[in-house]
């Protein structure tokens, strides 16, 4: 899957990204939680057991908010 859609999925649903250093970006899921946080790769391209460590990391997004 694309980085580019994950991102657009993560900011549809209010994810901020809090941090860009290193290798991977850290996202944060909406602020009326707050307590998840994942690592995005800086690959163009994400592989599916990337996708699904990033929807097991915030598990208070909905169900299906990656399709």
């Amino acid at each position: 899957m694309s980085k580019r859609l994950v991102i657009k999925a993560l900011v549809r649903h209010g994810c901020s990204r809090l941090s860009d250093e290193g290798i991977h970006e850290k996202w944060g899921c909406p602020a009326s939680c707050g307590a998840h946080v994942t690592a995005l790769p800086r690959h163009a391209q994400i592989t599916a057991g990337v996708i699904r460590n990033i929807v097991a990391d915030l598990k208070c997004l909905p169900k299906g908010w990656l399709q």
